[in-house]
C-alpha cells in the first residue's frame, strides 16, 4: 500500500493556498425587517448566496424538496453554494404557497423579523468548481460558527438593528469577509463534512476532484483517478472509503451529476447534448442516471428551476 502523509499535516497548507486562490465578489442584495405574512421565491441566476437572518426566524424551503425545509434563527447564516430556486417565508411552505408582493410586508423599521441577502459573484474556473461540489446549501447556525464568522455576523445583526448612518454600507463591506470566514470554516471544521467537502480537504482528492470538475466527459476509470492522487487503485479506493465514505465510482458519479444540474439549470441545451457534456453515449443513458441518483427526472428537474 501506497504511503501517504497524514490529513492533519497535510491540510492547513493545502487549505490556505486553496482559499487564496478563490476569486468571488460579493455585494448587498436585500436588507430590511418584516411584517406578517411574507415569503420570497429567488429567481434563477448565476449567482451564488448568502442570506443572515438579523432577528426572529424564517423557513427555507426549496420546491419539490419541501419535506426538507429547515427553520432559521436569528444569528443563523444559510450559503448556496450555486444557483438553485428556494422558498424564504415566515410560515411552513406548502404545495399551495403563492409567492407574494414583497412590499406590502417588507418594512425596514419593524425589529421582530429581519433579513440580510448578499449574492456572490465567481470570478474564476476554481472558484466555479469548488462552488459546485458544495452541497445545493449549507445552514449554519448561531452556535455552530467558529472563529470570527460568529462575531462578523453578529457585527452585521447590530448593524442591521441599530440603523445608524451608513449602515447599510457597512454591511454591504462586510460580505466579502463573511464569505471568506464562511468559507475557511466549511473547509477546516470536522464535524462540517457535507459529501464534496470531506474531499477538498483531502490534497489527493481535491486534485481529483478539480480534474474531473474540469473535464467531467473524459474515461475516468479507479485507475486514472487513482494516479492523480498519486495512490495505488487498492490505496485510492480505501481513501475514498475513509475520506467520504463511498465508492471511487461514488465519487466520479457525484461529480457529473452536479455538472448536470448545472447545465440543466444554466443552459437549455438537449439532453443528448449535456448526456455527451458528462460522459454518456446516450440521452437515455444520461436519464436513467440522473434518475437513479436524484429520484426524478432531469426534465422535471429543470422545469423547477424556471
Amino acid at each position: 500500500m501506497t504511503k501517504t502523509t497524514p490529513l492533519s499535516t497535510e491540510t492547513p497548507e493545502a487549505l490556505e493556498q486553496l482559499l487564496g486562490q478563490l476569486a468571488f465578489g460579493s455585494e448587498l442584495h436585500f436588507e430590511s425587517g418584516f411584517c406578517d405574512n411574507w415569503n420570497m421565491l429567488s429567481s434563477k441566476s448565476d449567482k451564488a448566496a448568502l442570506h443572515v437572518v438579523t432577528a426572529g426566524k424564517l423557513w427555507m424551503a426549496i420546491p419539490g424538496k419541501l419535506q426538507e425545509q429547515i427553520q432559521l434563527h436569528a444569528g443563523d447564516a444559510i450559503f448556496f453554494s450555486h444557483s438553485i430556486r428556494h422558498w424564504l417565508s415566515d410560515q411552513p411552505v406548502t404545495e399551495h404557497t403563492q409567492k407574494v408582493e414583497l412590499a406590502p410586508y417588507c418594512v425596514p423599521e419593524h425589529l421582530e423579523r429581519g433579513l440580510v441577502c448578499y449574492d456572490i459573484s465567481i470570478e474564476s474556473p476554481l472558484t466555479a468548481n469548488l462552488f459546485q461540489v458544495m452541497p445545493d446549501y449549507i445552514h449554519l447556525p448561531a452556535h455552530a460558527q467558529k472563529g470570527q464568522l460568529g462575531p462578523l455576523i453578529h457585527l452585521i445583526q447590530s448593524e442591521a438593528k441599530a440603523r445608524q448612518p451608513g449602515y447599510q454600507a457597512a454591511i454591504s463591506r462586510l460580505s466579502d469577509v463573511v464569505v471568506l470566514h464562511l468559507l475557511r470554516q466549511l473547509l477546516t471544521d470536522d464535524s462540517i463534512n457535507h459529501g464534496m467537502l470531506a474531499a477538498l480537504k483531502d490534497p489527493a482528492l481535491r486534485r481529483v476532484v478539480l480534474a474531473i470538475m474540469a473535464k467531467p466527459e473524459a474515461e475516468w476509470t479507479v485507475e486514472s483517478m487513482a494516479a492523480l492522487a498519486f495512490l495505488s487503485k487498492s490505496a485510492f479506493a480505501e481513501r475514498c472509503h475513509k475520506v467520504m465514505q463511498t465508492t471511487a465510482k461514488a465519487l466520479l458519479d457525484t461529480l457529473r451529476l452536479q455538472r448536470c444540474r448545472y447545465l440543466l439549470i444554466h443552459t437549455e441545451q438537449s439532453l443528448d447534448r449535456i448526456a455527451e457534456q458528462v460522459g454518456y453515449q446516450s440521452a437515455t443513458a444520461f436519464i436513467r442516471f440522473f434518475k437513479q441518483q436524484h429520484g426524478i427526472s432531469p426534465g422535471d428537474f429543470r422545469s423547477l428551476q424556471n
